[in-house]
């Protein structure tokens, strides 16, 4: 799943809206059928966060902006810091569908060898990798430690 900016473009086919949907210089318009949208969204104009999976938004997410701040820091380090395939560069989002559990864990005040161990069992479990030497992870886990994120069990959610 992907957290995108998106923005209602206009109406669609019966019962759809046109949404705008980006991600830095990528840009789609998709169909989001009106019951996925709060009624305050389904204005033209309205700009939320969507959670697409498969080029299909499934809902919107309540943090909005805060969470895209949250996943494009804690991409940032994982980009810079551990891109244990080595395609940072060419695919900026390759690793966002490990952002959730590892915001989980800094938040949780986990420890930084807690959270080397949690990206070694990713390299080994989840991509087949030989694994990352844990000086290196716990390099990482500490850049990723040092992150200044805010907590969203702390924010007011919005009525969906």
């Amino acid at each position: 799943m992907r957290r995108l900016e998106a923005v209602v473009i206009g109406p669609g086919k019966p019962g759809v809206l046109r949404v705008a949907l980006s991600h830095g210089r990528e840009q789609s318009v998709v169909d989001v059928p009106f019951e996925r949208l709060h009624p305050s969204l389904r204005l033209p104009n309205s700009r939320f966060v969507a959670v697409v999976e498969g080029g299909e938004v499934v809902r919107v997410e309540p943090a909005g902006r805060v969470w895209l701040t949250i996943q494009d820091e804690i991409r940032r380090v994982l980009n810079a810091d551990w891109d244990p395939i080595g395609v940072a560069d060419v695919v900026d989002d390759e690793y966002d569908m490990y952002i959730g559990r590892i915001y989980s864990l800094l938040i949780g005040r986990t420890s930084e060898q807690a959270i080397a161990k949690h990206l070694l069992s990713i390299e080994l479990e989840r991509m087949g990798l030989t694994g990352t030497p844990m000086n290196q992870l716990l390099k990482v886990a500490s850049k990723l430690l040092q992150l200044q994120l805010p907590r969203l069990d702390t924010l007011k959610q919005p009525n969906s």
